[in-house]
């Protein structure tokens, strides 16, 4: 039964099993011709393509080939040229990639045949790039620009100013095609971020990971040679910043500038310096400020930090306008700060319940233990006034009082010395009065860190014992 079932499938369906026989063979010789064909080109010197593939490189991509160790070709994951260890340089620009691995992924007509060479994307592998803070923009315009397929992996972008790291990026992977095209992911201050740039380059999408950091830019002149300019929304936790930036040549210009938290309100315009020396200068308006923020100030802390007070060079204008004065102790307030190699000088004038009080003094905060010189005049026009506020009643004098203090403050072990202590013509300490001072103001007012000294309660036991 068996073999007359055999027989008729075998005379029936002869030729149709002869033709799927026949195919086994034409599959096979296929699968060893394009074995053959892939594998042929790894036994070829690529070392006389060299030439093509620098040209190729330069007129696509603007990459100079430098130095490299090997050329090889590899199969998988697709037919490419693997050159390791190269050196290349934007053209006409002073950024260089340290490149372990480029792979250059060929069309098949070019695996053998190397006339009118096109391949269909390059990867860039494990690359590193030490970049001067002032040539930014053209790392930002080269990207922008770029028409052709490429994908870069593990890129550590190290920002420098004169030769001393300032930022450093790790562990880029970008695209500039695909799925994956302008998605950027990497590592900043050791924590995994990802970004989003726009098809038309003109926005920028920015969130660190799992720490409240988000930030939007929108650009309108990325194009523009050395230059870089637009808007930005920053999101640091419950901290808003909104800005007008222009980034050009050796400086950044920061406008129309607004920071918001509920302890904090202010706006701000500023000037970035990277170049000769780095420099920020700020004109800044306080709004709103909760006193709990300035209890919070460590003034020990910053001090602490004194390599970066010595690079730190700045001047601020700093200006605060209470809005619903009505019985508040300041009324309003205006500083300039000149920060410069780590010495500090800086005047102020204060308008309070009163008076006002004008100030200016100087110190060099990199010492071990920085003192902070001072001159203060307190011209108070109605001191019952001032008294009321601290709820004080004395009988004292109506009359207008000008009191003019010297001396200068041991920031760090919380000390203070008087040098002179007068009221107008009629009082000029003697150096008794100015040791009850010195021991008074040192129990009371800065009997904890710097900022203690303009606690409201601490002023108001210190009128109560000097008065």
């Amino acid at each position: 039964m068996i073999n007359k079932i055999y027989k008729i499938i075998h005379n029936k369906y002869s030729r149709f099993l002869k033709f799927f026989f026949f195919l086994r063979y034409v599959f096979a010789i296929f699968l060893i011709s394009v074995f053959l064909f892939l594998l042929i080109p790894k036994f070829f010197n690529y070392e006389k393509k060299q030439e093509i593939i620098k040209e190729y490189l330069v007129d696509y991509y603007d990459l100079e080939l430098n130095n490299y160790s090997s050329i090889e070709f590899n199969v998988f994951p697709l037919p490419n040229l693997s050159i390791k260890d190269i050196n290349l340089k934007i053209k006409d620009k002073p950024i260089f990639f340290n490149t372990k691995n480029l792979n250059i992924f060929l069309n098949f007509q070019n695996i053998y045949n190397y006339e009118n060479f096109v391949a269909k994307k390059i990867l860039l592998n494990n690359n590193r790039i030490d970049l001067d803070i002032d040539t930014t923009t053209n790392i930002f315009n080269y990207f922008g620009r770029l028409k052709y397929k490429l994908d870069i992996q593990d890129l550590n972008l190290n920002f420098k100013k004169k030769e001393k790291s300032i930022l450093e990026i790790k562990k880029i992977d970008f695209s500039n095609h695909g799925y994956k095209k302008n998605r950027i992911k990497g590592e900043i201050f050791k924590k995994n971020f990802k970004a989003y740039l726009s098809d038309d380059n003109k926005n920028l999408n920015f969130k660190i990971l799992n720490t409240g950091i988000k930030a939007d830019f929108n650009f309108d002149k990325i194009h523009k040679i050395n230059s870089i300019s637009g808007s930005s929304k920053i999101t640091i936790l419950n901290n808003y910043l909104r800005f007008i930036f222009a980034l050009q040549d050796n400086q950044i210009e920061v406008t129309k500038s607004n920071l918001k938290n509920q302890d904090l309100s202010i706006s701000f315009d500023s000037l970035i310096v990277f170049n000769p020396f780095f420099e920020i200068n700020s004109d800044i308006y306080i709004h709103k400020i909760d006193k709990k923020l300035i209890n919070r100030l460590s003034l020990e802390k910053i001090l602490k930090n004194q390599e970066i007070l010595k690079k730190f060079n700045s001047n601020s204008k700093v200006s605060y306008n209470k809005k619903k004065f009505r019985n508040n102790f300041i009324k309003n307030h205006y500083s300039e700060l000149n920060l410069a190699h780590g010495r500090l000088n800086f005047l102020s004038k204060i308008y309070i319940l009163g008076g006002d009080i004008d100030c200016k003094g100087e110190s060099l905060l990199i010492e071990e233990y920085p003192r902070l010189n001072f001159v203060c005049l307190f011209n108070l026009e109605d001191k019952k006034k001032l008294l009321k506020k601290f709820s004080i009643s004395k009988n004292i004098s109506k009359d207008p009082m000008s009191l003019n203090v010297e001396g200068s403050l041991n920031i760090l072990n919380k000390k203070i010395n008087f040098k002179k202590i007068n009221i107008g013509k009629n009082y000029v300490a003697n150096e008794e009065d100015m040791k009850y001072f010195k021991e008074t103001f040192e129990s009371i007012l800065f009997n904890d860190d710097f900022f203690g000294i303009f606690r409201m309660n601490k002023i108001k036991e210190f009128l109560l014992e000097v008065i």
